[in-house]
């Protein structure tokens, strides 16, 4: 006898056809998206790109050279002198007074000044150095000073000359205001200037906070050697001493 199969039911059919037709929904969308994605164009996908790197820095320009014609290349430093390897040497020293119109510096310490006899020629405005041992054949002609080394504002030293009492100890106005002003130069730009009515010179002081003196780099004798190598008087066979008796 054969065997009846078992019964669907009433709902079997619809069951089956209704889990058909979600598989074939499902397909059906898978294959829309897929489609769409491979109908893109390679200009729909560079537009994209584009898009996402918005927002995103720009790449930096390139390099430029540097401007040749730049003025603060071309400018020159204030240590031009040294950045060119050129030293300043000197050669002379003069040996004067401070002019009216310059601040200048006395530098400090004893080893720096001497004091000693000179004779000034008067016609050339020559100050000249006399050996010890010919002071008294130069009586009258000799006289005593303090030799300041001194600097002014451009850095060009020289030897200050201010006299100081005679053998007889008398001074006036003139010398005592010079020997004050000397002073005060030792730590003070000083400007000099002759007060004729007042017999004395008047001492001003820089009101600015200059900057301290550059000294140059000579021994004192070094100085001395420079100021009066062809000012040195160490003979009486010397063309000032001959001039002196009217011997030349």
């Amino acid at each position: 006898m054969a065997k009846k199969r078992p019964d669907p039911g009433p709902n079997a059919g619809t069951n089956h056809n209704a889990a058909n037709a979600g598989a074939e929904e499902t397909a059906c969308h898978s294959n829309g998206q897929d489609t769409a994605e491979d109908r893109s164009t390679p200009a729909d996908r560079m537009t994209g790109q584009s898009e996402a790197l918005k927002g995103q820095s720009a790449a930096p320009p390139p390099d430029t050279p540097p401007d040749p014609f730049n003025p603060a290349a071309l400018r020159l430093s204030q240590d031009f002198a040294s950045s060119i390897g050129v030293k300043k040497v000197l050669t002379t020293v003069p040996c004067r007074k401070p002019n009216r119109h310059e601040f200048v510096r006395v530098r400090f310490g004893e080893d720096w000044r001497l004091e000693t006899g000179v004779f000034e020629d008067r016609i050339n405005r020559d100050v000249y150095l006399v050996q010890r041992d010919l002071w008294a054949e130069l009586a009258g002609e000799v006289y005593p000073v303090c030799l300041f080394l001194a600097v002014n504002r451009q850095g060009d030293p020289f030897l200050w000359p201010v006299k100081l009492p005679g053998s007889d100890g008398r001074s006036n106005p003139w010398n005592e205001s010079a020997l004050a002003a000397a002073r005060l130069a030792e730590s003070k730009w000083v400007r000099v200037a002759a007060n004729m009515p007042g017999g004395m010179y008047d001492t001003y002081e820089a009101a600015g906070e200059l900057s301290e003196p550059a000294w140059p780099a000579l021994s004192f004798p070094e100085v001395l050697r420079l100021s009066f190598k062809d000012r040195f008087i160490q003979s009486v066979d010397h063309p000032v001493v001959r001039a002196l008796r009217g011997l030349a």
